[in-house]
């Protein structure tokens, strides 16, 4: 196997050590295959052939970002030294080739890299797919075959991307067993373009004859400058996004290619770097305790492992027996190296669904130790059993499967016909399966969703949800209706804020956060949900009533934005949105907002209230502006709704008494009595009736998750919503009838 081969895999790909007989001779030492340099106007230093102390390094990266996961629950930074090794021997190879004169031959790159990261990539997620059938709740199966189809086709890093924010989706697809695959989808993106822009600074090179490593410099320096500039504004503003875009991701590659400039120009002494090596391990091992990798990259603050992964690279081979390439060179870190694709590919998945088995949000010490174990097992197997047979041998594969169908000729005209072939082959044999079983499960989740809907609607007997409080159906539980896909649940209005429910020029940040519903005509009173996806969550409550009221229905929220929200908590986004939304409430003159007053605690029975509160309730009401403050649901540190479908009928072990989420006194009441038309609506014993928070209440799922009310229990509260509402104090326009 060539040095060029080495760098086909990328950073996260098993390669052996080679044996002396297989160590690739340098361009001056090659004998009958030397390649001379066509275009030496740079006198690039001799290929040194397998570096051991790179493929140290990769071990050593895997195991931090294994160790950090499994034991610390932390991101380690190690994802962004894979994708800097990845570039840089990606670079290596390319550079020598361009000065060799060689062709860089883009498509049989393309070919043989993929033939090489898919088999295993594609056993794993088969095998993840059909142990998450098993192991996570039915609720979650939606969202884990999404996960799985972006993970086989390389663009599961856009797909979270867009999750983070939504924060519907961020919170339903917590924890995905594939959720790694971001750096993989990110990684396969690069080895498409990687070599594009080399094939660039080849045209460069050889037509317009410009220097190769001035010209490597001046491309790949300013895809650095960019993303970097790029990834330091988007991480500042959006920083959910911003870690899994591409685009904040480039600059990590371009630094590796820089880096292989740097490194065929220039070594320093071997007793810098010897202290350089031990400098760059200590910054590794570091990084994920010092800094908030996964709250804050890839900002400027992801230059820290980019700069300590370059440095042992530099630091190279050393005679030293000081020199950490004495480490990384030994034969435990080779061992690793060999399977690091492979183990990067199965721990997460491993770790994310025994939690999911135990419901454990951590591991412990002891059982993560048996995680990493059965992981390096595991991956010795498919590198043993799926990647060697493959990469290993003698015959095509492909053509080899359909010569027994008299195919042959057809099928191995050449290489690439076999490349070509086994590549569909394995996205045909992994995609038309989970295919099918997203079409399954789509028509299920419709299904369900539907009866779901129809039992709370017309069959009140049996599935009464809150209307059975005080009655002795309240603790009915006869198969509760399942909730087919959980997204489902989520309240949405399905009209644009258009017409009588235009907004502000002035204002436009706020449309894609308004939704409205018409029920009356543009005379219509309305009533204006504001604030965060809780606010959202509590349209079902008075939905029904608007119908009979003929009230227009409008929602402005965000995710994560309390509204009022000005407290040292608030993102830069969420305080804009917030004053957009008080100048267009102060500009249209609703005649009812309807807000979350109170701030619950997962962990504790504390509530608060938003310092901004009392001034919001004063400027609204001023304006001659209704305001509905509801007290706030319960929160939970875990997933209600996987706990009662977890429970079968031990259903009192997801409840919690009331007092474990409730203060003695609804914080905001006191608030609220200072202005007239400011009305405070105690919902608490609606969710937690006779003192119990119940994650099911007649036959209905309270909570789809572990802080949002389902949207058919919250059809369920409009009778007790509208009464309590009117009793407080609402004025609303038409006559109100409690039937």
């Amino acid at each position: 196997m060539s040095t060029d081969h080495q760098a086909f895999t990328g950073a996260l790909s098993s390669l052996p050590p080679r044996t002396a007989a297989q160590q690739p001779v340098s361009s001056g030492q090659s004998g009958a295959q030397k390649e001379t340099s066509r275009y030496p106007l740079e006198s690039l230093l001799p290929s040194r052939g397998f570096r051991p102390e790179i493929q140290g390094l990769r071990a050593f990266a895997v195991l931090l970002v294994v160790f950090y996961h499994v034991w610390f629950g932390r991101v380690s930074g190690g994802v962004d030294v894979f994708l800097f090794i990845s570039a840089f021997l990606l670079s290596s190879s390319s550079i020598r080739k361009i000065n060799e004169g060689r062709p860089l031959r883009l498509v049989k790159y393309w070919l043989h890299v993929f033939q090489r990261l898919l088999p295993v990539a594609t056993v794993t997620i088969a095998g993840t797919v059909i142990a998450s059938f098993f192991i996570l709740p039915p609720s979650r199966w939606s969202g884990m075959l999404a996960d799985a189809k972006a993970s086989l086709f390389y663009y599961l890093n856009w797909h979270l991307a867009a999750n983070s924010v939504d924060y519907y989706a961020q919170n339903a697809a917590a924890k995905t067993p594939f959720q790694h695959f971001w750096s993989l989808s990110i990684q396969g993106q690069i080895f498409i373009l990687w070599p594009l822009l080399f094939a660039l600074v080849a045209y460069m090179v050889r037509r317009l004859r410009w220097g190769l490593l001035p010209t490597v410099a001046l491309v790949f320096n300013s895809v650095f400058v960019a993303s970097l500039t790029f990834s330091i504004i988007e991480t500042e503003l959006n920083q959910g996004y911003a870690y899994f875009d591409t685009r904040t991701r480039l600059w990590e590659f371009a630094a590796g290619t820089l880096l292989a400039i740097v490194s065929v120009k220039w070594r320093a002494p071997e007793r810098a770097r010897v202290l350089m090596g031990w400098i760059g391990v200590v910054g590794l091992v570091t990084c994920g305790f010092l800094l908030p990798v996964q709250r804050a990259f890839p900002g400027f603050l992801a230059l820290w492992p980019i700069i300590s992964g370059a440095l042992v690279i530099m630091a190279g081979e050393t005679s030293s027996k000081w020199g950490v390439d004495k480490l990384l060179s030994s034969k435990p870190l080779q061992g690793i190296g060999n399977i690091s694709y492979a183990l990067y590919l199965v721990h997460w998945p491993i770790l994310i669904l025994y939690s999911a088995a135990t419901n454990q949000e951590r591991v412990g010490f002891i059982d993560g130790t048996v995680i990493i174990v059965a992981s390096m097992g595991l991956s010795w197997l498919l590198i043993r059993f799926v990647e060697d047979p493959i990469r290993y041998r003698k015959d095509p594969f492909v053509p080899w499967v359909m010569m027994k169908l008299r195919f042959k000729r057809i099928f191995a005209v050449n290489a690439w016909a076999d490349q070509v072939a086994f590549i569909g082959a394995i996205f045909l044999i992994a995609g038309v399966p989970l295919a099918a079983a997203q079409a399954w499960l789509n028509y299920s989740n419709a299904e369900a969703t539907a009866i779901a809907q129809e039992h709370v609607d017309t069959r009140a007997e049996q599935y009464p949800g809150a209307r059975a409080i005080g009655t002795e159906r309240m603790a009915l539980v006869d198969s509760p209706v399942s909730l087919g896909d959980i997204m489902t649940q989520y309240e949405s209005l399905p009209e644009k804020c258009e017409g009588i429910f235009a907004v502000d020029p002035k204002n436009e940040a706020l449309k894609p956060d308004c939704s409205a519903r018409s029920v009356g005509d543009n005379s219509a009173p309305k009533m204006v949900f504001v604030g965060n996806s809780h606010s959202l969550q509590s349209v079902p409550y008075y939905v029904r009533s608007a119908d009979k009221l003929h009230m227009n229905l409008q929602v402005f929220w965000m995710g994560q934005c309390r509204y009022p929200m000005q407290d040292a908590n608030a993102s830069a986004a969420c305080v804009d949105f917030n004053r957009m939304v008080t100048e267009e409430l102060l500009r249209t003159k609703p005649q009812t907002v309807v807000l979350i007053s109170t701030i619950a605690h997962p962990r504790t029975n504390e509530e608060s209230v938003d310092p901004r509160l009392d001034d919001t309730v004063r400027q609204l009401t001023a304006a001659g502006i209704q305001v509905v403050g509801l007290r706030d649901n319960p929160r939970y540190d875990f997933n209600m709704y996987e706990c009662a479908q977890k429970a079968g009928d031990n259903l009192d072990s997801c409840a919690r008494p009331k007092s474990e989420k409730y203060a003695e006194k609804n914080p905001a009441d006191e608030i609220f009595s200072r202005y007239e038309g400011a009305i405070s609506v105690d919902l608490s014993d609606v969710y937690c009736p006779d003192d119990i928070c119940r994650p099911v209440v007649g036959n209905v799922y309270v909570y789809m998750d572990e802080n949002h009310v389902t949207k058919s229990y919250g059809y369920t509260m409009s009778k007790v919503a509208l009464e309590r509402t009117v009793r407080g104090g609402w004025i609303p326009t038409g006559r109100v009838s409690f039937d």
